[in-house]
This record gives C-alpha cells, sequence and structure tokens, in this order.
C-alpha cells in the first residue's frame, strides 16, 4: 500500500516529525510536506494567544484531514487556569472530546483531574510547560496517566538518553528546532513582572527578546538566544528511541510550515536536508546553533544585539555607498525575494532591484543610502520560490463522537450513550467466528448523522461472542438510533466542584523560605517546632538534590513541592509533612484536589503567583502570596553576572548550582 502524501514508511515508523499550526492552512500545508503529525490551539487556553488558532469547524476539518491521511493531531490545552475559568474549560474539553485528538497538551495540574475523572478517552500529553527534565519528572507524570512528556529544551543529548534509558515505557518528544527561551518555559515571570501579561496564560512579552544597559551602560540583549537548529542531531535522537521531534512555531506562518517540515522530513529520511535549508531559514530563524542538545554548557548562546529574523547569509558584500549594494552571491537573487543588511544593529530590509549581474557577482539598487554593513554580510529573509499555495479549505468534517457501550442480549442489543439508551430488538445466530469486529465496525459508521458512536465496549450474554447479526438489521438499529440521537440538543457540560471544602491554617509568609540569591532554600528554615524546606524547580542531580534533603530534614519538616518530580519523592517518604511551592502551580481547586488525592501528607500550597484571589470550594485554604516578587528567570544559559537596567528599572543576574537568576533589585 502506498504511504499517504508520498511520504516514506520508514520514516514514520522510526520517529514522528511533529509541526506547529497557528492555523488550518498551517496545518495542511504542514501534513503535506512532510509531517507526521501538527499541534495547534483553539481559541482558549493556548499558549499562544496571538496565533490564529482554530474553532471548533477547523478542528473538526482537520480531525478527518488527519484520520483519511494516516496522520495525528495534538491540541495544546497548556495554559493555567483559575477557578473562574474551570467550567470553559470544561467545554473546550468536551468539544475536543465529541472529536477526538491523538493527545492533548496540558499544563495546568487542574485539568489533568478534570481530564482523567470526565474525558478519559482523551491521550495525556505532558506540556514543556511543565520543565520537566528529569527522569523523576517523566517518571510522575506516568504515574498520573500521561502518555507522552515533552522535555524541556534546556537537555543534552546525553541527559535525554539517560531519561530515555530510564523510562522505556512512556513516549518522550524532544524539541528539534525554533525558538529558545532564556527562562524555563513554565517558571519564566519577565513579562508578567515587566508588563502584567502572563507567559502562563499565552499573552508572553517575550522580555528576554528586548534590549538592556549592562554595568558600562551599553545596549546589550543579554537574555535573547539564539534559535535551535538541530537537524544535524536527528539520527542521534532516532538511533536513542525517541518517539517524536517538536519543531516551535505556532506564529511563523505558512512558509515556515512547508520548508521547515520539509528540511526535517528530508533529515529524518536522509535523503539530503542541507540543500533544504536555506528555504527553511529564509521562512524564519534568527542566528542558530544546536542549543543545549550537542553542548549543555556552552557560553555563546546569545543572539547579540540583533535579536530577529536574520534568515541565512546569501552572499558576502563586497561594496556599499550610497544607494549601490554590491554582493558575491552563493545563490541566485530573485526579484520578489527579501534581503537584509545589518548596519549598526539594525536590519536594512529591502526587495532586490536588480541593475548589474557579473556571474555570482550581483549590483542591486537601495532606496535607501548605505554606507556600510556590521558584518558584511547580505541575507536571505523570504525565499519567493519557497512560497507555498494556499491549501483550500473547503473540506470534509469529522462528525461529532458519541461514546457509546453495546449489549447483546437473547433477542435484542441495546446502545448506551451518555444522552440516549436505546434496545432494538435482534435474532443472534451463533457462528464459529468473534463477530465483536463486525458489529462494530457497521454500528460506527455514520452515513447521513451529524453524530457518529465511538463505541468503547461491547458485552453480550452467553454465545457472545461467538454470534451473527444481520448487517441490514445493524445498519436499520444504527440509523433509528442516530436519527433519535440527533434531535436531542446536546447541553454544555456543567462544572461542578467535586471535592468537600477545608478550612486549613496559612503557611508562613512565602518570603521568609528563601534562600539568599534564589527563591529557595534548601538547607531549611527554622519556624515554628519545624524545618521549611524549599527545593528548586530545576535539579540536574535530582538524587543528589533529594540525598542532600534527606540528610538535613528531619520527620515532621515541612517540604516545598516545586516540581511535578516531588510527586514521587513525597509518596516515598510520608515521615515528612509536604506543602506546594510556588513553581509547582496552585492554579484552581482541581490542582489542589489532585495534589490531596496523591500525597495524603499534604499540608496546604501557596496560591499561583498571578492571583490573590480564590473561589470555594478548595480542598485547603491555599496562601496567597504577598510581599514577595519571584525572579523573572531562571535559566540553564550562561549570562554574565551583575547588573541589568531597562527603563529605570534594575535587575541582577547571579548564578547558582549552574542556574542563572535574574531578579529586580531595589
Amino acid at each position: 500500500m502506498p504511504c499517504p502524501l508520498g511520504v516514506s514508511w520508514e520514516g514514520m515508523r522510526r520517529i514522528e516529525l511533529a509541526m506547529p499550526a497557528g492555523t488550518l492552512e498551517e496545518a495542511l500545508i504542514a501534513l503535506r510536506s512532510g509531517a507526521d503529525a501538527v499541534y495547534f490551539g483553539m481559541k482558549e487556553f493556548s499558549a499562544r494567544k496571538n496565533a490564529g488558532n482554530f474553532s471548533e469547524d477547523d478542528l473538526a476539518k482537520i480531525r478527518r484531514f488527519a484520520l483519511e491521511n494516516g496522520r495525528r493531531i495534538y491540541i495544546a490545552v497548556n495554559t493555567l487556569a483559575d477557578d473562574g475559568s474551570l467550567p470553559r474549560l470544561m467545554r473546550l474539553l468536551d468539544t475536543i472530546s465529541h472529536y477526538g485528538c491523538d493527545g492533548v497538551i496540558v499544563q495546568d495540574l487542574g485539568a489533568v483531574r478534570i481530564i482523567r475523572e470526565r474525558f478519559p478517552g482523551l491521550p495525556l500529553h505532558g506540556s514543556t510547560q511543565l520543565a520537566v527534565h528529569t527522569i523523576g519528572g517523566v517518571k510522575a507524570l506516568q504515574h498520573l496517566g500521561f502518555e507522552r512528556v515533552v522535555l524541556s529544551r534546556e537537555l543534552s543529548l546525553d541527559e535525554i538518553r539517560r531519561i530515555r534509558e530510564a523510562c522505556p515505557d512512556i513516549e518522550l518528544k524532544v524539541f528539534i528546532h525554533g525558538a529558545l527561551c532564556y527562562g524555563f518555559s513554565g517558571l519564566c515571570m519577565a513579562s508578567r513582572i515587566i508588563t502584567g501579561r502572563s507567559a502562563n496564560e499565552g499573552a508572553c512579552a517575550q522580555i528576554c527578546r528586548s534590549w538592556f544597559r549592562d554595568s558600562s551602560g551599553r545596549k546589550a540583549c543579554p537574555f535573547s538566544l539564539e534559535d535551535l537548529d538541530g537537524a544535524s542531531l536527528v539520527r542521534e535522537l532516532m538511533d536513542m528511541g525517541i518517539d517524536s521531534l517538536k519543531v516551535e512555531g505556532r506564529l511563523k506562518g505558512p512558509d515556515y510550515a512547508k520548508t521547515v517540515a520539509q528540511y526535517y522530513r528530508a533529515a529524518i529520511d536522509g535523503t539530503g536536508y542541507r540543500a533544504l535549508e536555506g528555504p527553511a531559514a529564509a521562512a524564519f530563524r534568527r542566528k542558530a546553533g544546536t542549543g543545549w542538545l550537542a553542548d549543555p554548557c556552552r557560553h555563546d548562546m546569545q543572539t547579540g544585539i540583533y535579536t530577529g529574523h536574520r534568515g541565512y547569509p546569501l552572499g558576502r558584500i563586497e561594496r556599499t555607498g550610497g544607494h549601490v549594494l554590491q554582493a558575491a552571491c552563493r545563490a541566485p537573487i530573485m526579484p520578489h525575494d527579501g534581503l537584509m543588511v545589518l548596519s549598526e544593529g539594525e536590519a536594512i530590509r529591502f526587495r532586490p532591484e536588480i541593475i548589474g549581474r557579473n556571474g555570482n557577482t550581483y549590483t542591486l539598487r537601495l532606496d535607501n543610502p548605505l554606507e556600510s554593513s556590521d558584518d558584511g554580510i547580505l541575507y536571505r529573509i523570504s525565499d519567493s520560490s519557497a512560497m507555498p499555495a494556499s491549501p483550500s479549505l473547503d473540506i470534509r468534517k469529522a462528525k461529532r463522537m458519541a461514546g457509546a457501550r453495546i449489549t447483546i442480549g437473547q433477542d435484542s442489543l441495546t446502545i448506551e450513550t451518555g444522552k440516549l439508551v436505546r434496545s432494538y430488538a435482534v435474532s443472534p445466530e451463533q457462528s464459529g467466528h468473534d463477530g465483536t469486529e463486525a458489529i462494530i465496525k457497521v454500528l460506527s459508521q455514520s452515513g447521513e448523522s451529524s453524530h457518529q458512536l465511538r463505541i468503547s465496549g461491547i458485552s453480550g450474554s452467553a454465545g457472545f461472542p461467538f454470534c451473527y447479526i444481520n448487517p441490514k438489521r445493524l445498519k436499520e438499529i444504527r440509523r433509528a438510533f442516530l436519527a433519535e440521537y440527533d434531535a436531542i440538543p446536546d447541553k454544555e457540560p456543567a462544572y461542578s466542584a467535586s471535592m468537600e471544602d477545608r478550612e486549613t491554617p496559612p503557611l508562613p509568609a512565602r518570603r521568609l523560605l528563601s534562600g539568599p540569591h534564589a527563591p529557595w532554600n534548601t538547607a531549611g528554615t527554622a519556624i515554628g517546632d519545624r524545618r521549611w524546606f524549599t527545593l528548586p524547580p530545576i535539579r540536574f542531580d535530582e538524587e543528589g538534590m533529594y540525598a542532600r534533603l534527606l540528610s538535613a530534614a528531619k520527620p515532621g519538616d515541612a517540604i516545598g513541592l516545586s516540581n511535578i518530580a516531588d510527586i514521587l519523592f513525597a509518596k516515598a517518604h510520608p515521615e515528612f509533612l509536604y506543602f506546594v511551592d510556588i513553581y509547582l502551580y496552585l492554579s484552581n481547586r482541581e490542582a489542589a484536589a489532585l495534589l490531596m488525592e496523591e500525597i495524603p501528607g499534604l499540608i496546604g500550597g501557596y496560591l499561583w503567583m498571578e492571583r490573590d484571589s480564590y473561589e470555594r470550594p478548595w480542598p485547603f485554604t491555599p496562601t496567597i502570596v504577598e510581599d514577595f516578587q519571584p525572579p523573572l528567570f531562571l535559566s540553564r544559559a550562561w549570562t554574565e553576572e551583575g547588573i541589568y537596567e531597562q527603563n529605570g528599572r534594575r535587575y541582577s543576574a547571579v548564578r547558582e548550582d549552574g542556574i542563572t537568576i535574574v531578579s529586580e533589585v531595589d
């Protein structure tokens, strides 16, 4: 059988290429250009609020297209939700469940609890916003029922390999291409602190890309990291058994969806990806490298003062002056290409007007005079030959799915769904073959109905499953049931809190639990009759950290949970008390209830730092974080220690245990 859309089966079997899609158009282009899967957000609860994002109609269309072409879709529901947002989150998950998907990518632990209890058919995928970068973090998510984990971008190949070997029974997804955040995803507070826009609610202002003044007063961009291009490392990730490669970029457009999908399809299939690097880079790329994958201790990952899209070097500038530029180019220049020169840290962008050519040397006329360039390079920032044709969006939609169970009696067949149960007369005949598959196949079709049965189970009386039911009769039953089902209006799911409301004592003021430079203190702080320990949310020697904790803490001391990995530590050590610390976001009552169910020794927790109120009921009284400001950034990137200033506000950068901590100072 030929592979759908002309992509090799070998590449599909070995590793998945998952592309971003800000719109339905981009999703179709990516899937037709070599992607095995796309991930996207809906109109709410998407960490890319400014992307086009998908409507219900878009979801119905891409779901059907993916099913018919052997592709997969993942839906990012990867922002945090407060108590007041839970009814809307419930409605969104209900809509997704009606169509189905191959994974819901989540950060919020409250969403995890809701999905597990009310939408168990939706596969859970752990978002990179959960900052999972250790064996313990992966195993904790596996314990909670996750099928896949998107690992943090800060890991090296060796660290990923160790996680893969220790966690063979869960799918792992690794970033391979796109923007690198300065701070750990999910732990970055810079946008919220400086602009009031929360990255945890999909509104990141990209503070890391803005300029600051260093201690000498010079403009610098110390927190702007180069983009990741890991095409040269694809084979190593394939060989270690990684399940999926993730390309970042839901805001980058159709040409990015096409060219980057083709680039990595070639890298996976071994068909000459380097020839496709130029078009992929022209779609969008800053200064680029292999990030932390090849070297976790690199000191040269910053972009420099120019932090934007620079495409790729097209040629060496031989002469500038006035309105003329001459460059020796490695590829032809086309009239509708986009070109760029960097001059005094600024991008000079233009369309080429060719006034002379001698072999590969072009003479171009500029609208504005240019006396010099910073690096002597002419960049191509858009490739007119690589622009994709817009696909038709007039495609068939998937039906809304209705979960159903089938029961076959001696003379009846019963279909049971959440809003309709009906029994129909049948005459099962004994057979030497299992008839389950044939029955499900007929009843799972939909015809003209707007719904389709998703049969989750089938059972029967004596003689089942070795029975035969006339397919004509099964079709009559299906049509009758779906006609009645279609006539019943769909009800919006009603959210109700499924927990007891409990009053509990407050925790200490959070500022008392910090260390001298970091918002954690592994040595503990004596308050009252116990010590209170706060753990770093980032730990590349997790076993060593836990060993030091066990040597310092005594039974009855209180330990803060700051990373999802700490759940398993708490379950293994019931001799301590536990609280939810500031980086394991306690965003809503459902998140609190999940952690209460997992950790019997939980005595409370700090409310999500970006909220100062909550709505009851709660399984305990959350402590509101007051008179405390967390760091802007927690980063693995090396940054020179010192003071940086922006718009009259001052920030210090310090290094502790291999982590750069950037905090505002008075």
